[in-house]
């Protein structure tokens, strides 16, 4: 599919999933050739926060596309600890 179609499906999944699916999946537009999408999608997991939807088409050599949707548990997200000081 052309990316504007995977991202249109996108919104829809999106549109259609809850918080909770939100938080724990990642809907992505990927190349739709087996090698180029590994390699997108190894670059994405090692740094989520770099990527966004047009990056995919920048590891596709013929502009088609498709969608995947990957659990975020394995992914290197940068997760800040913050502690709060509650007041007395």
């Amino acid at each position: 599919m052309t990316f504007n179609e995977a991202l249109r499906g996108k919104k829809k999944f999106m549109a259609d999933s809850s918080n909770f699916t939100k938080t724990i999946y990642h809907c992505l537009i990927i190349p739709s050739l087996e090698e180029e999408s590994v390699k997108y999608i190894a670059d994405f997991k090692n740094s989520p926060s770099s990527f966004i939807d047009e990056s995919c088409k920048l590891y596709s050599s013929n502009s088609d596309f498709k969608l995947r949707v990957i659990p975020t548990k394995d992914f290197n997200h940068s997760h800040e600890k913050v502690m709060v000081k509650i007041s007395e």
